[in-house]
């Protein structure tokens, strides 16, 4: 029996870019996120503030009778809302949330820590809806910076165009090099021609039969 050859693979997996900085350069923040950092974890204490200071109210709703509502209620486009004050065992667990993330935050503004105020700011930004988008936006730049600084080496857009372009132009600059190199070898008057067939490995024509 014969081994029937394995077929080979015309494709080959590209081996990953190395990052133009160190791992440690990309996981700290630089002195603009930290202070973007701190800045949104006084946003969050402000928040827990509100919280403190600012009266909560809750809303109950029931259907109309008749088109009218019950005594205290509010017809709100088609539904009876009353509004009453709420106590701070009812939104004990957002309050202590929002303190918590902020003091986080600042933590991790004074330590240079990009992983751990990603993932609190996306928490946040989850967490408190509408009110959290600034701390959601602020997670997905700081991992836009990172990914800029790993492929090249500046986490500025300006920084980044610049670099592409320059990459750009060497990248043409060497292809054009390469056809120029080709094509003055080929063309070269001292370049070596292939060697003439020889006559005795050359087999002789057989005769056609009449």
């Amino acid at each position: 029996m014969t081994d029937t050859p394995t077929p080979q693979r015309r494709f080959r997996a590209r081996s990953p870019r190395a990052s133009m900085v160190s791992r440690d350069v990309i996981l700290s923040l630089d002195p603009l996120e930290r202070k973007v950092t701190f800045g949104l974890a006084g946003v969050g204490l402000a928040l827990a503030a509100v919280f403190l200071l600012v009266q909560q109210h809750g809303i109950t709703t029931e259907k109309p009778k008749n088109g009218y509502c019950s005594v205290g209620f509010m017809l709100v486009k088609g539904v009876c809302n009353k509004s009453y004050p709420l106590h701070f065992a009812d939104f004990a667990p957002q309050f202590f949330a929002v303190l918590l993330g902020a003091v986080a935050l600042a933590f991790f503004a004074w330590r240079k820590k990009r992983a751990g105020a990603v993932v609190i700011g996306g928490m946040m930004g989850l967490f408190l809806g509408n009110a959290g988008l600034p701390f959601l936006a602020t997670a997905v730049w700081f991992v836009v910076r990172a990914l800029r600084l790993q492929k090249y080496g500046t986490a500025s857009f300006v920084g980044t165009n610049q670099v592409a372009r320059q990459r750009a132009i060497e990248r043409n600059a060497a292809k054009k090099s390469g056809k120029a190199g080709g094509a003055s070898t080929s063309t070269a008057p001292d370049a070596r021609k292939p060697p003439a067939p020889n006559k005795r490995y050359t087999p002789k024509q057989s005769g056609r039969r009449r």
